[in-house]
């Protein structure tokens, strides 16, 4: 062995070492290898914002392995890293850990034989640019993160934690709750009417005007009036129009829009993306071809696909569809971001002659499932058009001369497939509006069979799900395409954000902690302002703009609020939300409703002198917990005294009332019994704090009751 290829992951080093030869020896760092420290701020801010990076724990083992296996020529060292500022900083940290002065940084954007081999036969050197820019936002966020975090420590609680760009993403959350919580409904009423010619079979009409203007009725005296009018109405076709439509196809994946795709059709989240994307990319072990990696690096906002991918693209739609599905020439996007770079491609296959089905053997069904929606949508961006015809009636419900009511029905009816071939559209679901109206004609008269009404009310907008919040931050520029996953899973990790289903939901926490931030430091969580400082990252990393400045514009007005505000909060001010009618339970005295780590709870106005409390309901826990669903517990075993219920990182238990002088615990049993043994199941959380059903003999029986899809 003469030369070394350093890269981040085994699985990649296994792709990689595939297509090297003997002289060459491939090694993992396993991700980062420095850092700044967890236990302090590490960043000198009176000295240009030097950076106190440092090894992380555990991986001095790893640079003492790579050190073993250096070659004497630092030019003979790869650093082989991701192709994007993260995968730069490693490679600058690795060369810095082995001491190297001018090792090869090889750089390439899919795990081909091809790619690779070019990549080693023309290295480059370090990109000091990306290197600063991510550098500048590790420290941006270490200063806003930890001493917003301080502040929160001092006036809310110990442990709570704010960020640069989570902030903004849970405050994005909480006005939405906010807007649906202050909606107001409005009534409506839909009146449709079930026609036909002749004999045919009836379609629905809706009722859309009166006279020619616009009609919602808003109340069922209004609906009852016009049922009244409608009574022997003439039912006569005003107009009937056909209209030629086309609909383009989509472009490839970049990161955001895989991510949205993911999440509405497959149900992954940005995370869980992510993860499977970077298996996809780095190799998956294929039956005799080995490990192979399928698809191009995953972090990326450009629509850009190389000339010689269009064309492979091109020969798999001629072979798999016919040449009426390729169009005469190529298809090309124009990105729309302002980072993008063009040098980057989408997300995309790397084999052509490898189709989902004839890997699905070989892979995991998520990674399946991920690698199909992918390679679709590669081939149907090179695809032709889809055309279709929309089938539009306007029918008059003639009452008198003066008074007619307008119904409306619109069918739609695919002429050639095109691109949703390979994707998939709701356009291809059959229409039977289409088959029924198809026949009518400017003039017919037609029959009335029924009319039906239903009450409506206006909804307001829907919570975010995790595509539509990735959406929205790609819309106001905030985060980048690499950090979606990490900040919609932290803003859940810190108990700001919930999830019910779906949708992403502000925790009582995330509403104090929001409000708190936007009061008194607007600025750090204003939309504008944060989309402009990543802008500022995207120039450093174009070498624009030094580090200096960007620290200045965002540290320097933060550290000045930091200093007023610690004087100026009272924390009564912020865990304190409002008097409560209830009586404390142990001196009668007001109560208040105050925020705790697991919520709104009630308080006695007098803590910490008197320590009662209850539920926000004004019961014990005791009392609140469902007794139809729980058992009860028996009196202490150790000293005869009642049980009372607790919460703790695992969920409810039951606990002396004397502790902690008495230290007797006891699970909070459900009714239910398990399957297998017969002991009585209970609920806890796991590891990853996601709650479930287990049986209370763990670990002699392990009993997990399954969830229902």
């Amino acid at each position: 062995m003469s030369k070394l290829v350093v890269v981040e992951s085994p699985a990649k080093a296994k792709t990689i070492e595939r297509y090297l030869g003997k002289d060459y020896k491939v090694a993992a760092t396993m991700g980062h290898i420095m850092d700044l420290p967890k236990s302090k701020l590490a960043v000198d801010v009176d000295n240009r914002y030097e950076a106190k990076y440092t090894v992380i724990h555990g991986k001095k083992k790893v640079i003492t392995a790579l050190r073993k296996l250096l070659p004497q020529n630092d030019q003979n060292v790869y650093l082989a890293m991701d192709p994007d500022r993260e995968g730069e900083a490693i490679a600058a940290h690795v060369a810095q850990s082995l001491k190297l002065k001018k090792p090869s940084r090889v750089v390439f954007h899919e795990i081909t034989k091809d790619a690779v081999l070019e990549a080693v036969e023309n290295p480059e050197n370090i990109n000091e640019d990306l290197v600063e820019a991510q550098k500048a936002r590790r420290i941006l966020d270490r200063l806003v993160g930890y001493k917003l975090s301080e502040l929160l420590w001092k006036k809310i609680w110990y442990g709570l934690s704010a960020g640069r760009v989570q902030s903004v993403a849970t405050r994005l959350i909480v006005e939405r709750e906010r807007e649906r919580l202050e909606f107001k409904p409005d009534e409506f009423w839909n009146i449709t009417s079930y026609l036909k010619k002749d004999n045919d079979q009836s379609f629905a009409s809706k009722l859309e005007r009166k006279n020619g203007k616009k009609l919602v009725p808003s109340s069922e005296k209004e609906t009852k009036v016009i049922l009244t009018d409608l009574d022997g109405a003439d039912w006569i076709v005003d107009s009937v129009d056909t209209k030629s439509k086309t609909q383009h196809p989509y472009p490839p994946f970049t990161t955001s829009t895989l991510q949205q795709a993911a999440n509405n059709y497959l149900g992954y989240s940005a995370k869980r993306t992510m993860q499977i994307a970077q298996q996809l990319y780095q190799g998956v072990k294929i039956k005799g071809k080995g490990q192979v990696g399928l698809i191009t690096y995953m972090r990326t906002d450009s629509f850009n696909l190389a000339q010689q991918a269009v064309n492979a693209i091109r020969s798999r739609i001629e072979k798999d569809y016919g040449k009426k599905y390729l169009p005469e020439k190529p298809k090309y996007y124009k990105t729309r971001s302002k980072s993008a770079q063009e040098a980057h491609e989408a997300i995309r296959p790397t084999h052509f002659d490898i189709h989902p089905d004839d890997v699905k053997e070989s892979l995991s069904s998520p990674q399946y499932r991920l690698y199909k929606i992918i390679w679709d949508r590669a081939m149907g961006c090179q695809m032709s058009s889809m055309e279709y015809n929309v089938l539009e009636v306007w029918i008059g419900a003639v009452c008198d001369k003066e008074l007619t009511y307008n119904f409306f029905v619109r069918g739609h009816e695919v002429k050639f497939d095109g691109f949703a071939r390979a994707t998939g559209s709701r356009l291809l679901r059959t229409d039977e509006n289409v088959q029924q109206i198809s026949g009518i004609q400017k003039g017919d008269i037609l029959d009335c069979e029924k009319i039906e009404t239903e009450q409506k009310f206006t909804k307001p907008r829907p919570r975010y799900t995790e595509a539509s919040l990735v959406k929205t931050l790609e819309k106001y520029g905030i985060g980048r395409p690499s950090t979606y996953a990490t900040i919609i899973s932290t803003v859940q990790s810190r108990g700001y954000v919930g999830k019910e289903g779906r949708y992403l939901f502000p925790t009582d926490l995330g509403f104090v902690v929001t409000d708190f931030l936007v009061e008194h430091f607007s600025d750090i969580v204003d939309y504008d302002f944060t989309s402009e400082v990543e802008e500022d990252l995207d120039e450093i990393a174009e070498g624009k703009m030094e580090l200096v400045p960007v620290m200045d514009k965002v540290y320097k007005p933060l550290e000045k609020d930091i200093k007023i505000k610690e004087k100026e909060i009272d924390k009564k001010d912020i865990v304190i939300l409002g008097k409560s009618e209830h009586k404390c339970p142990e001196c009668g005295g007001e109560m208040v409703i105050r925020l705790g780590r697991n919520g709104k709870f009630l308080s006695c106005a007098k803590f910490p002198e008197c320590k009662g409390m209850l539920g926000v309901d004004g019961k014990t826990l005791e009392e609140s917990f469902d007794e139809e669903k729980y058992l009860k517990s028996d009196p202490c075993k150790e000293c005869g005294s009642r049980m009372v219920l607790k919460s703790g990182k695992f969920g409810k238990f039951w606990a002396c009332e004397k502790y902690p002088d008495c230290k007797t615990t006891a699970p909070l049993l459900l009714k239910e019994k398990c399957p297998e043994c017969g002991s009585n199941l209970v609920e806890r959380k796991g590891r990853w704090g996601k709650p479930f059903i287990g049986c209370s003999g763990y670990p002699k029986c392990r009993y997990i009751k399954k969830e229902k899809k």
